[in-house]
């Protein structure tokens, strides 16, 4: 009787230990899918123009260690109006633990407008002559305070020089309905992937390098989402805002899981338009007119939660709790209590294996 129950024991650990792997290699796999969660790696950019319509779209997504993961209702609209510094901008962002601005994205008084996405650490090449250094200045808006279209945008950023490498890649688009996405090149030179003026057609980016996929998270399930999606716009009828929204509600988290969805917005360059989405909740969409926005002098903040009703404020800021608390449970306490497992398994297992194996040296000394 008691070597059956030892021989139970023994093979209940070893089920034990073979579960918990499963477990843990279950999160893993997971996590690679949902394009590495707790990163600042899930956001996704698109623009179209057909016609004399033009676009912009931008999901600004990120795990637990994204500042808006650590802050949710830090995000903000933040304006400057046009003076002898540069053009007028609306940018997208956040307080950074409530002192610093962070820019991800905007459009000026002009209608060029940009955001941008995480992808691996790329090398560039510094430029022979450089006008600009991002180093010490703020890159993210003087772009948009020193250029006004996406040709100026090119020759600004050829003579920019990056410091020597990248963490992102740029997508631009104009009121002329120009495109481009700019990203670094293997061999360290900026590759401008562009759809010029009166093209009809469209451009999407995710966190893999378009100059080269094998830098970043390719395939993504949100590149390819936006693109079919953008590939059903055939006309200017079809490129509209709620199309847009469509396309935004499409590709935000939680669908998948490891990232959260802050805010979802869109652009109209041409007339000036932001559509604004906050916190996943698509079933309310704020509509703001820039230009009447950036008529004042200075600067200002804006709470994005303040263009909402309080009910869409409250939906929002629940489904992140409960977001947190499942992003928690999963990628933190679950792959936490496997190794655990996986652990007590392996020194419960060598335990017996000592024992059996002190056992037959003992059988073996009485022969």
């Amino acid at each position: 009787m008691k070597k059956k129950s030892s021989n139970l024991l023994r093979s209940s650990v070893i089920i034990f230990t073979f579960i918990s792997c499963l477990l843990f290699s279950s999160i893993q796999s997971t996590a690679y899918s949902n394009n590495l969660p707790d990163k600042n790696l899930s956001c996704t950019n698109f623009s179209a123009s057909f016609g004399d319509t033009a676009l912009f779209g931008n999901s600004e997504d990120g795990g637990l260690n994204h500042p808006l993961g650590m802050d949710p209702l830090s995000s903000r609209m933040f304006y400057y109006s046009a003076d002898a510094e540069g053009y007028g901008c609306a940018f997208v962002g956040w307080y950074w633990e409530e002192i610093s601005v962070s820019i991800q994205g905007g459009m000026n008084d002009q209608g060029l407008c940009y955001d941008l996405t995480g992808i691996p650490d790329t090398p560039v090449n510094t430029p022979p002559n450089p006008t600009y250094t991002v180093a010490g200045n703020w890159i993210t808006k003087d772009v948009l305070r020193l250029n006004a279209n996406v040709s100026e945008v090119i020759d600004f950023f050829k003579s920019c020089d990056w410091s020597g490498y990248w963490w992102y890649q740029w997508l631009f688009a104009d009121a002329f309905g120009d495109i481009v996405i700019i990203s670094p090149g293997t061999d360290g030179e900026l590759v401008f992937t562009r759809k010029t003026t009166g093209e009809d057609g469209f451009l999407t980016q995710t966190n893999f390098n378009r100059a080269n996929n094998k830098s970043g998270t390719y395939p993504c399930w949100r590149y390819e989402a936006s693109y079919e999606l953008l590939s059903e716009i055939e006309s200017e009828e079809d490129l509209t805002p709620e199309k847009f929204n469509e396309i935004l509600e499409a590709v935000h988290f939680p669908k998948r899981g490891g990232s959260f969805t802050h805010y979802s917005n869109a652009f109209d360059p041409i007339n000036k338009m932001l559509y604004l989405n906050y916190m996943g909740q698509f079933y309310e969409t704020a509509e703001i007119n820039v230009t009447e926005e950036l008529d004042f002098s200075g600067s200002k903040a804006v709470p994005i939660s303040d263009y909402f009703s309080e009910e869409t404020a409250e939906k929002g800021f629940d489904s992140y709790k409960k977001w947190k608390r499942t992003f928690i449970f999963v990628y933190r306490v679950l792959p936490i209590t496997a190794i655990v497992l996986i652990i007590v398994g392996i020194v419960v297992g060598i335990y017996f294996l000592i024992k059996k194996l002190k056992k037959r040296m003992i059988s073996k000394n009485k022969e």
